[in-house]
């Protein structure tokens, strides 16, 4: 879209709805979109959408092989874009979701390949802050959620990190304050018939057994 960089204010409470409509049409027409959530800041765009899919990519200078995982603004909403949800993925949404969680899913046909992966898993979290639940709203589709700093640097947690990092290539930056709450989320897959903890945050793996009794760790954590 253009080259330059919106900025969009949005911390009154509860969130106006104006700046966020503006940010839903800019996603739905094309454009990459950073936002906060309630750990980090985020970049996103349509999930549908290749060439988002690939301006973001190269946005992060990421490896193509790594997908990345979607929002949604409901778990309504999560089965239209997954084959299945487990048996044990339930009780960790009912105890975790909205929150710093992210289960990953088997994909329905409705999503691209060069977002899943040739495995067809991807990864979807609902998010409590109020800025992000309310684009996600404005969106009424699943939006992807990568961190807003380039491959290996640290997230970045207020709109000025954002911008340091990509001074062009974003249409916008939904300035919702500074984030202070820590790691980005846990990752857990639940396409297996015992969960796996394939990145620790902020849900602990002592916490999600609490919840599903069994959880194997990747041997690399």
């Amino acid at each position: 879209m253009t080259s330059s960089t919106r900025i969009i204010p949005v911390r009154e409470q509860p969130v106006p709805d104006e700046p966020i409509r503006d940010a839903a049409d800019l996603l739905l027409r094309g454009g990459i979109v950073a936002y906060p959530t309630e750990t980090v800041y985020g970049i996103g765009g349509d999930p549908s959408d290749s060439g988002v899919i690939k301006r973001i990519k190269e946005l992060k200078g990421r490896n193509v092989r790594k997908t990345f995982l979607l929002l949604v603004g409901s778990r309504t909403d999560l089965r239209e874009y997954v084959e299945e949800i487990p048996a044990t993925a339930v009780p960790l949404m009912d105890a975790f979701w909205p929150g710093p969680l992210t289960l990953i899913f088997r994909a329905s046909a409705r999503l691209p390949s060069v977002l899943t992966g040739p495995d067809r898993r991807i990864g979807f979290r609902l998010s409590p802050d109020p800025v992000c639940a309310a684009l996600l709203r404005a969106l009424a589709m699943p939006l992807i959620s990568t961190s807003a700093n380039p491959a290996g640097k640290p997230p970045a947690r207020s709109a000025r990190e954002v911008l340091d990092y990509f001074p062009s290539g974003l249409d916008a930056v939904l300035d919702g304050g500074e984030r202070i709450e820590g790691d980005p989320s846990t990752l857990v897959d639940v396409t297996r018939d015992v969960p796996l903890l394939l990145r620790k945050g902020p849900v602990s793996a002592e916490t999600i057994r609490s919840v599903v009794g069994t959880l194997e760790e990747h041997e690399t954590l």
